[in-house]
Order: C-alpha cells, then sequence, then structure tokens
C-alpha cells in the first residue's frame, strides 16, 4: 500500500517511499489518480527525474495537452523559468486561476518538477474549490446555483519569455462555464469562478455580479485555507485543475527558478490535428 499523509486539512497528500522515475504498477497509478481527484495534489520529495522520465510518470494521469497557442506551440515537457530562453510564465504574480478555463474544457491536471527553486519567495498557493462552496452563505451558493461565469483571457497580455513569445498567435478567448459545477473524476461539487479570468455572472446586474465573484475570490485566496507550497529542488507536484486552483505572489526576479512543467489535456479536449 501507498504511504500517504495529508499536508493540510483541505488538500494534499504527501506520497512517501515511491521512486516516481521507475515505472509503475497498474495498482500503484490506479491509487494515486483515485488520491489525486479526491485530495487534489500529490506531492513527491526528493524525486531525481529526466525529462523522458517525468513524461512517462505524467501519461500515467492521462494525455498531453495541446488546446491553446501555447500548448500547440510547446514540446511535452516545457519550463516555467526565468533563468532559460524557452521559459515560459517566469516572473511576476499570477493570480488564482484553473489553466485554460476559457475553453469549453479546462486542463485535467498540471505536474510541475522542482529544476531551479528560489531562496525566497517563488512559492505556489493552492486552494480547494470545493472546500469553497462551505464557506460560502447558503443564499449566495443558491444564487451561484442558477449562474453561469464567463471566463475571457488575451494571449497578448503575458510574457511568455522571449524563446516563445513570438510564436503564441494572440488571440482572445472566452468561455463560459456553471459558476457551481460538478468536478469530472469525483462526486464533488466545484466553483469555477476565479481571481484572474472570471469577467461576469451572466444573467446578472453587472454590480451584483461583481459583488458575487469578489465574494467567491475572498473565499478562494483566505490564508485560513490555502497550501502555500515553499519549493525544494526535486520536488514533484501534481495537482488536480479543476478540483483546486493556483497563484503565485510576486517575487524577486533575480531569484533563479525553473519549473519542469506537463500539462494534461481533459478527456473531451479535442485531439489535436495533425
Amino acid at each position: 500500500m501507498l504511504k500517504h499523509t495529508a499536508l493540510t486539512p483541505d488538500l494534499g497528500r504527501l506520497i512517501e517511499g515511491l521512486d516516481v522515475s521507475e515505472p509503475l504498477s497498474d495498482a500503484v497509478i490506479a491509487e494515486l489518480r483515485r488520491l489525486l481527484h479526491t485530495h487534489g495534489l500529490l506531492l513527491f520529495r526528493d524525486q531525481v527525474l529526466t525529462d523522458a522520465q517525468q513524461a512517462r510518470l505524467a501519461q500515467y494521469f492521462g494525455r498531453f495537452s495541446r488546446q491553446g497557442p501555447v500548448q500547440k506551440t510547446s514540446q511535452d515537457v516545457t519550463y516555467v523559468s526565468n533563468t532559460r530562453a524557452d521559459g515560459t510564465f517566469g516572473k511576476g504574480e499570477l493570480l488564482f486561476h484553473s489553466d485554460q478555463c476559457y475553453y469549453p474544457h479546462p486542463m485535467k491536471a498540471i505536474m510541475l518538477y522542482g529544476v531551479e527553486v528560489a531562496s525566497k519567495g517563488g512559492h505556489t498557493l493552492y486552494t480547494n474549490t470545493s472546500r469553497v462552496l462551505e464557506r460560502l452563505s447558503p443564499a449566495t451558493v443558491q444564487t451561484l446555483q442558477s449562474c453561469q461565469v464567463r471566463h475571457q483571457f488575451h494571449y497578448g497580455d503575458v510574457d511568455y519569455g522571449q524563446g516563445v513569445d513570438a510564436k503564441v498567435e494572440k488571440i482572445t478567448v472566452s468561455h463560459t462555464h456553471p459558476a457551481i459545477a460538478h468536478h469530472p473524476w469525483s462526486d464533488q461539487r466545484i466553483v469555477m469562478i476565479s481571481q484572474a479570468t472570471a469577467t461576469e455572472l451572466t444573467g446578472l446586474a453587472q454590480e451584483r455580479s461583481r459583488e458575487l465573484i469578489d465574494e467567491v475570490n475572498r473565499a478562494l485566496a483566505d490564508p485560513a485555507h490555502l497550501y502555500e507550497h515553499h519549493w525544494r529542488k526535486n520536488d514533484l507536484v501534481i495537482w488536480d485543475n479543476l478540483l483546486l486552483q493556483h497563484a503565485r505572489p510576486d517575487f524577486d526576479p533575480n531569484e533563479r527558478r525553473t519549473l519542469r512543467r506537463c500539462a494534461l489535456a481533459h478527456e473531451l479536449e479535442p485531439q489535436a490535428q495533425a
């Protein structure tokens, strides 16, 4: 049996005694998938992984995403980095969000591996969108149950780094989702509103829409319910991109920070055209 312990009361499991650089059995893979979609995040410490080994591990959880201008031009393994020419999203603050919620089928999961870690700052924040519902008033939940939330993102608003930016088509993408949705891989209900990309709740007056979005965003970012992951070299983290939202505080740009990334597609994401 896998040895695992809780990271916080709200989310995450620390997996111990497992070398993920080696092929895993079907039974272990099934248990890791269950833990991921139940608890939202898995942390493996002190893993020494090549690009190929990380890619093999990622594919136990699904296929690679090819949705959107960044993923279409990316390899299976990419880098979140302020030191590499091919690094993306390497600096600055990132507000709470789920990746690609402005598409019909947001990513299933994201995997990051610590290559270079900042000595101070550069940590990643996680919040459980299912637990957020428990912190909202019954009246707010009742209103949200009948609302759709619109997400919008402009690919020209982000610095992708000098090695990637020219390849990214600067389009604007928008999509609506139920404000409260059913998590595809568990029995949990989740909030689909996010700080970074939610623009309106359809069917409500603009002022009321903004009030409710702000209320949810405060609950998402409540420090009492966050998991702050302070990166160590050779950490491996995979999280459920819909059950959890993630964010990053600003940090000193002189700190070297490189995380190796795999982005995994929702099963309903259209297959990329050859």
